[in-house]
Formats: C-alpha cells, structure tokens, sequence
C-alpha cells in the first residue's frame, strides 16, 4: 500500500480582506505544496478527491447554526459585514469562500481517513485550510470553522466501528475544542503539546493545564503537555515522546492515528517562538508509524514561518511515504527544567490511570506536608495560572498577529537556510539487504529472502581468535556505501566476531559513533569489556548477564548501559526500558550506525511483535543504517519468528500487536528496579535521563495542599484524582 495526500487548490483563495498582515495566509497552503513538489513527494502519493462534508457529518459535532450563519457568509461581498461578524470571535476572520473551504476542508479529512480504513492506502497527508481543532461545538475560533480531525474521528467510531483512536497534537497552541468534543470519551485518547506559560499564551484557557485530564469514563484519556517557557526545542519535544506519548501511544494500542500537524513550535515561527528543526518532526512521524498497523492521518494545522512549516510538512511526508529520517544535526541535550517539570507534572496526574507510568517512586506527603520542603530527588506538582476567565463581548480583527523583529526574522531565517541544507535526504537504493552463512538453509528463509536485496557472502577475512567475519563487514559496508539502508546477517555472532566487525565500522570506515544493542536474551560480556574504554562505542545490552543478578557496568563507564532486565521480563520492561534508557542516549549519542545483536526468536515474555517494534524505534535514529545480526542455525525447524518482524519492522510493514490492548504493559518489579538503577547510575553521563524522581504518594492539588478555589470550580475532577 502506499501513501495517500488529499489537497484542493482553491484552498489558497482564503484570506483575510481588510488585514493582509494576517500569519494564516494563503501562501501557507502554496508554500507546503510546492516544497512537497520540489521534492518530488506528491507525485509519489496516490492522490485522493476532495470532496465537502455532508450537513450530517457536521451535526455530529457542531450545532446547526455552526452551518448557518458560515453558509450566509458564503460569495458575500459586503467586507464590513464579514469582519462585523468575524468580531463576534476570537482570532477569526471570514471571506467569502470560507464556508466552501471549511466544507471541504472536513469533507477531505474524512476522505483520508476512510481510504486509509478502506485500506487503499497505508497512511496519508491532508494539506489542508482552513484549519480545524479551536472550532468548537458551537463557536468559531482561531481561524477554525469546522473541527477537522474531530469530524473524522467521529467518523471512524461512528460508521467503522473503531474503539480506539488516538489524536496527536503538536500544534503550537492547544487544540481546545477537539480536547471538549471527546473529553469523557475513552475510546478516544487526546494527547496535546502546546504552549502554554500558565495561561499566558492563547488561548489562555484553564482547561490547556495539565491536570486536566478527562472526565467520566473519559478519565485518563485527555492529556495535556503545556509549555511554560519559549525556546523550547528538539531535546525537550523528544523528551515529551519518550517519556510519555509512545509509552501510553503503545499501552492504548490505537487502531487509527490522527496528528493535528501544526508547524507553530518550528524554528522561525513568530507565534510558537520554539526552537523545533523541520527534521524532528520526520522523527515524530517515524515514531508513530508503528502504531495502529501504520494507520496514520497527518493533518494540517498550524504554522506561521513559511519557510519552517514548507520543510517541516514536507519532511513529515516524506516519512509518511517510508523515506528515512535525517538525522538530526545537534544531538540531543538536557531537557529543560520548565519541560522536566512539565512531564512529571503529567506523569503524576496519570500514573493511576496508565500501568506504564507506574514506575514512578512515591514519597509521604505526611512527612514533609510543605512543598517547600522537598528532597533534592523529589517533585511537587504546582497549579498556576496567569490567563484571564472574562470573556469579551467582541474581539479585535487588525493588527492582531505578533511581528517579528526584522532583525531576528533574518537571524532565524538564517538559521533555517543552514538547517536545510545540512539535511540529508538520501534514499538508499535497497531499504533492506540480507546476507547468510553459506551453510544456512536458505529454503526456509525464503520468504524473507525474497523481500531483501541479496548481498554476497563470499567475502572471507580472519581476525580475532581466527574467527570469519566477512559477512558482517560485507553487511556494513553496504550500509556505509549507501547500497542497503539497513540490512540483516545470519551467521556467527559470536563475540570476536562482532569486536571485528565493531572495530572495522571505526577503524576502516571511519565511524565516530557506532551503538552496539545486544538484545539476546544472554548478552555477551567480552564485547563489553573489549571496547569500555573507546568513547566510539555505545555498548548497551538489555538483559542481565548470567553471571549477574541485575544491572552492571563496569566501572559505570559513560559508554557503557546495561539494563539487566531478567530473563522471564515481558513487552513492557522491555518498552519501558527502551523509552525511559535506550532513546534518550542513543539520540544523545547521536550513533552514525547501530548494530544489534539478536536471538532468531525472542524467548522468554519477550512478544515478537514487542521485538518488532523496538527494531522499527531504532530506525528513526542514524538515517536508518541498523544491522541485525542473528546466529545461523542449520536445523531448517528452528523458529524465525525473530527473523520475520524484523524484515518486516526494516520494511517499514506494518506490525500487530499481540493483544487488542497492545503489549502487556504491566511492569515486572524486578525491572523497575533495574531500570531506576540504570538511570541513577548513567544520569551523571547522559543528561538526557532526567525523570527518576519520586513524586507525592497523595493528591496534592487539592486543599489543604492547594487553595486557589478557582481551580476545582473549573476542574471538579480533581477530587476524583
């Protein structure tokens, strides 16, 4: 299946009459299309007929007037009349052509998303305006008339049957209205970053704060991420993914995603001032394709810096389409304290709801009872808001858009032009090659086979211990070439063998940072030992060593992570381990190539699927070059459930969970304790490892801890918490 994108060119007929200073503009639409034309992308995508949404498509989630007072608008000439009437609401202004816009805007959302459940295409881009999540049941906000992606959502439970759907929204500014339309509704998980600065930032709502969480049966499943600061940027947004969207993403087990896709927190945008590159958002994307069988909706939101928002866009569908992600030009840093405190925030109000944020430690409120007072390794979550609760009777309609400084425009416009540059765009002729021992039975690995670009195995070179390690360097150099993106060898993965292989990627190619993962069930301490103090090598193995009762490094060397997870772990110690340890180093070390080391067939409770998945988070990282290495066997019997999923994780095919409520996500008590231990130790090395704290054991948001009366007036579900 491929990709599907659903636009309409009449879309840049929207604009602003009287304030042509307006940010939500018509070349926002052009500028998206024609970089996705220059690179080549839309040709490459079935394109798919917009069309309008119908009145009952609407009344799902509008009131009639929402219809009828746009309809009266519509081809009216009268431009006093039309922004008389855009007074009457925040942030808006209506043109003539609104109303069929907006018709077509949601008609076309709905499209993509029943072609995608039609299984015409895989995942698919709505390049759309006007945008969608501020329009509310029965009021027009923020230059939002109809609520695109909640229409469709709607759809999709409504007419497809669908019971778990989960909205991602990276916009700038919180999606408020699609956060109200399915706020005590647990079949849909509403899950927004947006700026927020207590209030400060439009749309300066109560309901944007993080402890707003869901009402109901809906408890749980509305949570926000609010940003307090400006210049937030990559290492805080992947903290976010990492900490908290893809472990809950993964225990939910969506069967559709839909990305409210706004560009306003990208480098260069006058009103998000975030510090986002357009490459990260391909990682985004990357890292939500293996959810819900790829069933991905991308949507157009947000995204005022013309420039940030073509490339960002455009990199996002590029991914979409199964292009690697470019690596990222600054390695991951510190998350910033205001997003640490963001995110433990949030993991404080949901730890209850979601088994995956359970591992957060506790501490007595009762022998402490004063914020004040706290350890060093300990958060106390804080309420507070700086908005206004009035509500104007009208709303200015000119010169309401925030304006650069022309200096700065130009400083960040340089930026971007350095950026984009820098970005790698190579598309490798092979996505996977496959090498085997020669005495490997090939018969049944026919079905693999088939899928991969062949490469020769008759390379032999002897190095460590007299070992042959030829196919593994002829693997590599695949990879290092740019023949194959990524590839697999079956044959001796013995320790001598991988030292050789390991040391001919930095000797003889010239890697400066190469990530080893040794995911066998028993990990191999020689390479450990072999390479502890070469700051070239990220050695990272994920289970305990047999001769150890946990987690071990030697010497607790920086370039050394050993998880120690026992042997009987199931899918969410190692989903858990992989988030909160393995991502935030890697994209911190920033590895040029990484080389896994696995077993033919996961053992333990240990899922294939859950093997799957890591292998395909993996692949956002180095441009995509990982080799995974498996030990030949000749009896033609043994299993290839290993060998399979991770063909198909390579492939970029999409991987089922093992269960409808995805991978067992209860956490083993035993790997909670490694893993704390694990961050505790590397956190001096990685600053990326930032979120073993312990939190109040009590709700703490609430009198007598918390007395602003206003905050339990406009959320009574705090008591429930």
């Amino acid at each position: 299946m491929t990709t599907g994108v659903v636009y309409d060119q009449r879309m840049a007929d929207h604009k602003c009459l009287w304030d042509l200073k307006y940010n939500e503009k018509p070349e926002r639409f052009i500028n998206v299309l024609k970089r996705c034309e220059e690179l080549k992308l839309l040709q490459r995508c079935l394109p798919l007929k917009p069309r309008e949404a119908t009145e009952e498509e609407l009344l799902k989630l509008h009131t009639p007037d929402m219809i009828s007072i746009l309809k009266d608008t519509d081809s009216i000439s009268d431009e006093e009349a039309l922004e008389k009437l855009s007074s009457k609401y925040d942030f808006l202004y209506i043109h003539p052509s609104t109303y069929q816009l907006s018709l077509l805007a949601a008609g076309s959302t709905v499209e993509l998303v029943s072609n995608i459940l039609d299984g015409k295409i895989r995942n698919g881009m709505a390049i759309i305006r006007p945008p969608g999540h501020h329009a509310m049941k029965s009021e027009y906000c923020g230059y939002c008339f109809y609520n695109n992606v909640a229409i469709a959502t709607q759809h999709a439970l409504d007419n497809r049957g669908l019971k778990r759907i989960l909205i991602v929204d990276w916009d700038i500014h919180h999606g408020q209205a699609t956060q109200q339309m399915f706020y005590d509704d647990p079949r849909v998980l509403y899950f927004s970053i947006h700026g927020f600065q207590n209030g400060a930032f439009w749309p300066h709502l109560r309901e944007s704060d993080y402890h707003n969480i869901g009402r109901g049966a809906g408890l749980g499943y509305n949570i926000n991420v609010p940003m307090n600061e400006v210049k937030m940027g990559n290492s805080d947004y992947m903290a976010i993914f990492h900490q908290l969207l893809l472990p809950i993403a993964y225990e939910f087990n969506p069967e559709l995603i839909i990305v409210s896709a706004g560009y306003d927190a990208a480098l260069g945008c006058p009103e998000g001032e975030m510090e986002i590159t357009p490459a990260c958002y391909s990682h985004f994307t990357n890292s939500l394709m293996g959810l819900a069988n790829g069933r991905l909706a991308v949507v157009l939101e947000g995204g005022y810096c013309l420039k940030s928002l073509s490339e960002g866009a455009a990199l996002t569908l590029r991914t979409l389409l199964g292009d690697p992600c470019p690596p990222l030009l600054s390695n991951l840093d510190t998350p910033t304290k205001s997003a640490q405190n963001t995110v433990l925030s949030v993991m404080y109000v949901l730890r209850r709801y979601w088994k995956c944020l359970q591992h957060l430690e506790v501490f007595s409120v009762q022998e402490i009872n004063d914020a004040t007072k706290i350890r060093e390794n300990q958060f106390w979550p804080q309420i507070e808001f700086l908005g206004s609760d009035e509500k104007p009777e009208s709303y200015p309609t000119r010169d309401i858009c925030p304006v650069q400084d022309p200096k700065i425009a130009a400083e960040l416009d340089a930026q971007l032009d350095v950026l984009i540059a820098g970005t790698c765009l190579d598309v490798q002729q092979y996505r996977i090659g496959f090498i085997a021992n020669s005495t490997e039975s090939i018969e049944s690995l026919s079905e693999i086979v088939q899928r991969c670009h062949m490469l020769p195995a008759d390379r032999t070179e002897t190095g460590t211990g007299g070992k042959t390690s030829g196919i593994l360097l002829n693997l590599i150099d695949s990879l290092v070439d740019g023949t194959c993106r990524s590839g697999i060898a079956i044959g001796d993965n013995s320790c001598n063998i991988v030292i050789d292989s390991l040391k001919y990627a930095i000797d003889d190619r010239s890697l400066q940072n190469v990530m080893f993962i040794d995911m066998r069930t028993h990990p191999d301490r020689e390479i450990q030992k072999f390479f502890q103090e070469d700051v070239r090598i990220l050695y990272a193995s994920l289970f305990a060593f047999l001769d150890s009762c946990g987690s071990e490094s030697v010497g607790a060397k920086k370039f050394t992570v050993n998880v120690g997870l026992q042997q009987s772990c199931g899918d969410g110690d190692v989903l858990s381990a992989l988030f909160r340890i393995l991502l935030p180093v890697a994209y911190q070390f920033g590895p040029q190539l990484i080389v896994v080391a696995a077993d033919r067939s996961p053992s333990g409770g240990v899922s294939s699927e859950c093997f799957g998945q890591v292998i395909h988070l993996l692949t956002s990282l180095s441009g995509g070059r990982l080799a995974v290495i498996f030990k030949h066997n000749k009896d033609p019997s043994s299993s290839l459930s290993g060998l399979k999923i991770c063909v198909k994780a390579l492939l970029g095919d999409p991987i089922s969970m093992s269960t409808p409520k995805g991978t067992n996500q209860q956490l083993n008590v035993v790997s909670m304790c490694a893993i704390r231990n694990v961050i505790r130790e590397q956190n001096a090395f990685w600053n990326a490892l930032q979120f073993e704290v312990q939190v109040p054991d009590i709700n703490v948001l609430i009198p007598p801890y918390m007395n602003d009366e206003k905050v339990l007036r406009y959320n009574p579900e705090l008591l429930q918490h």
